[in-house]
């Protein structure tokens, strides 16, 4: 038995391919992350992970993180996407964590694929500095299902699973180990009680399952407001209990992206700062995160642009701001603008240009972004607005307590006040010929085409250069367009048009 215990290790070092780190400069979400290892040739293919290794330590217990997005008829996702908050709490509780790629043109495949990696990681256990048998698997949305599936097969090592805002199809993994499962008490999209009962079908087979109902929360957990937040102390306190993390220390790396600088002092916002190496000065981009004027964070939503903005030369600086309802809309813009100053006055230490300062916003943000670029002076060179929001009218159809409306403007009542309201933070209506110039870049299988579209004609009525990039068939949200060569050309054009405004 003894020696084929040992057969099967040889063959298991053999298999294993090398460690090469593919970016030095890692994920461009947590400083010191050892970015594009590829665990796995398959197909044509080279499938990669992201590595964080804490700075201090050694065997510690490590988190296979496994993105979501798989599912449906449109597939997309990558380790760049949707998983931000995730590695950002299990980098601050002191675990080493591995975010995959993997193929998503099935179950089967998909499973292969997080087995390779499962056995990658393991195989380098001692480069890694991990414990090889204290794993845990952590996935989202779809992701949540395929880190079930991974962990319900037993695999050597895994001794956890913590399951986030999933997808429930089919039976329970029997053969899970211990399992935690958090669910939006609000998700419409994946009804509470598919989760709840994935975790009793768990229990009913005589294995463990927590459940952590999250009050008001929808689907995905990116989309939790901030004041669901208080999930993450849940997770980490489970998985420290699971995987006997006793010292969840934890001493951040000293690389060219300095985390959580604080950009406006009343308020306590922080951003994200990424500087090339080199004397500079740099282009700079500040970029604004989506999430409908209520959720998200600096590393949510638009994490994808990220690598190609630090690959292509330019600095950049991604911002919290505040959301609604604790605040209103004008203080958001308050926010953005507070964070164009921080830049300009600081643009000597981040070795910045300040007149090559352009803004990136996406979704809610794009609105934002376009608000204040209809401002004089113009507040920067450039802008660039992702399926943004133009004009509030069409928005709008009552004054209900979740409406636009009332969430951003505090109003009750849809009467003419309440246009004028709308029409003021409505950017099509202050567009003019001296604006910075606009790329807009918009999907065209979602229901913001329209006012991409309508934009693009009241740009050019006022003489304002402009540019409207349609990615055919694409839905709302760049992380939805991760994995999809047909739709990931608007890296190259945002670098370019960057490039061609701010040289």
């Amino acid at each position: 038995m003894k020696l084929k215990s040992q057969r099967f290790n040889l063959r298991f070092l053999l298999l294993c391919l090398p460690l090469q780190v593919g970016n030095p400069e890692g994920n461009y979400i947590v400083p010191g992350a050892q970015g594009a290892i590829v665990y796995r040739r398959v197909e044509g293919r080279a499938l990669a992970l992201d590595a964080y290794v804490q700075r201090r330590g050694s065997r510690r217990p490590a988190v296979l993180v496994i993105h979501g997005g798989g599912g449906g008829v449109r597939p997309a996702g990558s380790r760049a996407a949707f998983i931000g908050q995730f590695l950002e709490m299990l980098t601050r509780a002191g675990y080493n964590w591995f975010a995959i790629d993997y193929r998503m043109g099935g179950p089967a495949e998909s499973l292969d694929d997080a087995r390779a990696a499962l056995d990658f990681v393991r195989c380098h256990a001692a480069e890694f500095r991990i414990d090889p048998g204290r794993i845990a698997v952590l996935g989202e949305d779809t992701g949540a299902r395929l880190a079930g599936m991974l962990a319900g097969g037993r695999p050597e090592g895994v001794h956890a699973a913590v399951l986030v805002g999933g997808v429930y199809e089919g039976a329970a993994e029997s053969g899970a180990p211990a399992t935690l499962v958090v669910h939006g008490a609000a998700d419409s999209e994946v009804p509470p009680a598919l989760a709840e009962g994935y975790c009793a079908a768990l229990r009913g087979a005589g294995r463990r399952c927590d459940y952590l109902a999250v009050e008001g929360a929808i689907h995905r957990p990116e989309n939790w407001r901030p004041e669901q937040w208080g999930y993450k102390a849940r997770v980490i306190e489970w998985l420290n209990e699971k995987l006997g993390h006793e010292r969840p220390d934890h001493e951040p790396y000293l690389t060219s992206l300095q985390k959580d600088i604080v950009y406006e002092a009343r308020t306590g916002l922080r951003l994200d700062a990424y500087v090339p190496p080199g004397r500079g000065p740099f282009p700079a981009v500040i970029l604004a995160h989506g999430g409908g004027w209520e959720a998200g964070d600096k590393v949510t939503y638009l994490t994808p642009i990220l690598e190609p903005l630090s690959r292509a030369g330019f600095a950049w600086f991604s911002i919290d701001y505040r959301l609604t309802p604790q605040v209103r809309h004008p203080d958001q813009l308050d926010d953005l603008r507070a964070a164009i100053r921080f830049v300009r006055e600081h643009a000597a230490q981040f070795r910045v240009d300040p007149r090559r300062l352009a803004l990136v916003g996406e979704s809610a943000s794009g609105q934002m972004v376009t608000q204040v670029a209809t401002e004089r002076p113009a507040p920067a060179a450039a802008v660039v607005s992702f399926y943004g929001v133009y004009d509030f009218a069409p928005m709008v159809t009552d004054a209900s307590p979740r409406s636009l409306l009332t969430r951003l403007f505090g109003l009750t009542r849809l009467d003419d006040e309440a246009r004028v309201t709308l029409r003021r933070y409505s950017p099509l209506y202050h567009a003019h010929a001296k604006m910075p110039p606009l790329l807009l870049i918009h999907g065209t299988g979602e229901r913001l085409w329209g006012q991409g579209v309508a934009m693009e004609q009241r740009l050019s009525e006022v003489g304002a250069r402009h540019e409207l990039y349609a990615v055919e068939g694409a839905p709302h949200g760049m992380e939805n367009w991760e994995g999809r060569p047909e739709w990931e050309g608007y890296k190259q054009k945002l670098v370019a048009w960057l490039g061609a405004q701010l040289k």
